[in-house]
């Protein structure tokens, strides 16, 4: 790829990037407490992400037939944090973006916890 075009697009992904870490941020200042939508929310949300994740995960990749490593692999990788994008498309469509700004706040804290468990119970 020719270097300016390369240059071209990683500046346009940091700016994004920066512009979606910004909204998250702003948007968090906006609310009362960090738990935007509630404590019984946000655990459900965590539960859902952090251990029914996995488990379709693993689901999904037995029934398409992937074995060993990459088995293993797939079911961490369900594991990390969601990324910021998901929360933008949320709070530009007004579709719960209260849930999924304590998603990705809570899901960055106890993410390397999570994933380092997954990780030794697979063995990888």
């Amino acid at each position: 790829m020719p270097e300016i075009v390369d240059k071209s697009i990683k500046l346009l992904s940091d700016g994004g990037l920066g512009m979606a870490t910004f909204s998250l941020g702003l948007f968090m200042a906006s609310r009362a407490s960090i738990i935007a939508c509630g404590t019984r929310m946000a655990f459900v949300a965590m539960g859902i992400k952090f251990l029914v994740g996995p488990a379709l995960m693993a689901v999904s990749s037995t029934s398409t037939g992937l074995r060993g490593r990459v088995f293993r692999t797939a079911i961490v990788q369900a594991a990390l944090p969601q990324g910021i994008v998901p929360f933008v498309f949320a709070k530009e469509y007004n579709v719960h973006p209260d849930i999924l700004s304590t998603g990705v706040i809570f899901g960055m804290l106890i993410a390397l916890p999570i994933a380092l468990a997954y990780y030794f119970l697979l063995a990888l």
